[in-house]
């Protein structure tokens, strides 16, 4: 799966950027937190791409020392902290795992290392075929500070064959997945925890806190009853399960199924930065004929497709819908399968200050 969108790097405006690098570089305000999170005196950052994140590690380091393995980034990356005036920066040029790498490394003697992992754009991402290796890395480096964090894809296949005890954190910003970071040792505050930017708001999750969850829950396979519907922050489903059956409970909320995707349900309206808010206006048939006739009575003239759908059909299903509207507001169409039926909603927008 590709990764999210381009977002805005720290000081975009005065770097050297190419396209390519800065597609992968870290946005500024995914950027802006986790130098936050990593403050220390001194920081071992291994990748530093452009140094879209390097940039911001300054700021709240001492000293950084970063590595980069490709020279032509390097060297760009040297360009944007000479452009800024930033000298508490050395970059070398190596491989994390060369010996003469680590002995720098060493004589650094970091508080804290944050690796930026390289990964192929397209296919499936395993611990394998990660780079630098993974496992070699925190092996090595644990030797010379216990705090160390990685990032990572979040779609990651086989995070179990990391044995150290860990914290996986999901980023989202502007309510799209966006980064996965391992924080290892003393770094780890949680087992989970789901981080929404620009909100700044985070939901955490331990276990052994949780383990009475499952028997609070409401499952439910239809929607009859509830008035609400809500759309799951996408980092929240991919935390795990176990994450989002917490927030239901602790939102006093029911969980449906709806293409084998998880949605939350409710009959009093709920606030929470980690949800999108729909008004059930009713259910129908699963049928074109009958849709179109409950659309053109709720006086529709757009809709927003909410089922699972190819994305080049996307217009082509959306416009066969709005070819036989003639009203003048947008309605969103959802689709429980097992019941046959079509849920008709209303998209609401969240007025009241979230806690």
């Amino acid at each position: 799966m590709p990764r999210a969108p381009k977002q805005k790097v720290a000081k975009q405006e005065f770097l050297r950027l190419e396209n390519k690098e800065i597609r992968f570089a870290t946005p500024e305000q995914v950027a802006n937190y986790r130098a936050k999170r990593l403050s220390c005196n001194k920081l071992l950052e291994i990748g530093s791409g452009i140094g879209a994140q390097t940039i911001l590690f300054a700021k709240e380091c001492k000293e950084v020392l970063s590595i980069e393995k490709n020279p032509e980034t390097a060297k760009l990356a040297r360009a944007n902290l000479k452009e800024l005036n930033i000298n508490n920066v050395k970059i070398i040029i190596g491989d994390a795992l060369d010996k003469s790498v680590i002995s720098l490394a060493k004589e650094f003697k970091p508080d804290i290392v944050f690796c930026d992992t390289e990964r192929a754009e397209s296919g499936v991402r395993t611990i394998e075929n990660i780079k630098p290796n993974v496992i070699k890395l925190l092996e090595i480096y644990s030797n010379i500070t216990p705090k160390i964090a990685i990032e990572l894809p979040p779609f990651i296949q086989d995070l179990n064959k990391i044995k150290i005890s860990l914290e996986r954190e999901f980023i989202s910003l502007n309510k799209k997945l966006n980064r996965l970071t391992l924080y290892f040792n003393d770094l780890k505050n949680h087992d989970t925890s789901v981080v929404l930017l620009p909100e700044n708001k985070i939901f955490k999750h331990n276990i052994k806190d949780n383990l009475s969850s499952k028997s609070k829950l409401l499952i439910s396979n239809s929607i009859k009853d509830f008035s609400y519907l809500y759309i799951i922050n996408p980092a929240i489903i991919l935390a795990g399960k176990g994450i989002y059956e917490e927030l239901a409970n602790n939102l006093k909320c029911g969980i449906i199924l709806l293409s084998n995707k998880p949605y939350f349900l409710s009959d009093n309206k709920v606030n929470s930065p980690f949800l999108e808010q729909y008004k059930i206006l009713l259910t129908c048939e699963n049928k074109f004929e009958t849709i179109i006739e409950n659309l053109n009575k709720l006086e529709a003239r757009k809709v927003v497709i909410r089922y699972p759908i190819d994305a080049k059909e996307y217009w082509n299903e959306r416009k066969k819908y709005e070819h036989e509207l003639k009203g003048d507001k947008e309605f969103h169409i959802f689709k429980n399968d097992k019941n046959k039926e079509a849920i008709i909603c209303e998209k609401l927008e969240q007025k009241e200050k979230i806690k």
